[in-house]
């Protein structure tokens, strides 16, 4: 659980719509999002491998630290482990497919539902909030954050700890973050 110093924090709402529509763009007529699988610690080579093929992809990081001896050592690592994000057409899904860094590709129909899910996700790491990967949660009441920066994020509330987060999903993976935020900033989405 640790702040992800890369964003700063102080994106206003606007600001936070704006990039994360940037990085996760709505598919093009002929273009669909996918999922690649990837081969043990193989994400950040997949994503090099997008960007000289041209093809665009998004892999969440996690900015961590970590001691060793006397020194402070800060790397990202992937929020999802073994999955990258691919804005894919039919010649980029064949270059995923017979590319070495992808175990399976993951497809779905449900296009707009990803792009939102990418979309919630991004702009928590977008804001600098707080992040850890959770466990998936099938039930829990659903709510949207209606101020701060997180504003219009839907997910659904959980209590860890004494403290108030959202569960920010991607359902085609299987996969969550939690966000905390402040009860006052939170309704029902049911």
């Amino acid at each position: 659980m640790h702040p992800n110093p890369r964003y700063p924090n102080h994106l206003q709402f606007h600001e936070l719509e704006a990039r994360a529509e940037d990085m996760i763009p709505e598919p093009a007529p002929g273009m669909s999002w996918v999922v690649a699988h990837t081969r043990p610690r193989c994400e950040k080579k997949l994503v090099n491998f997008c960007r000289l093929h041209s093809v665009h992809s998004y892999l969440p990081l996690l900015e961590t630290a970590h001691r060793y001896g006397g020194r402070v050592r800060r790397f990202s690592k992937p929020l999802f482990s073994g999955y990258v994000f691919a804005l894919t057409g039919v010649r980029a899904k064949t270059l995923l497919r017979q590319n070495r860094y992808v175990a399976n590709l993951l497809e779905t129909s449900r296009q707009a539902e990803l792009v939102l899910q990418l979309r919630d996700i991004c702009k928590a790491l977008l804001a600098g909030r707080m992040v850890q990967v959770e466990e998936y949660f099938e039930c829990g009441r659903r709510v949207r954050i209606v101020g701060g920066p997180l504003k219009g994020v839907e997910g659904v509330i959980i209590r860890r700890r004494n403290e108030t987060r959202v569960l920010l999903k991607v359902d085609l993976i299987r996969q969550a973050i939690s966000v905390e935020v402040n009860t006052a900033d939170l309704m029902s989405a049911e």
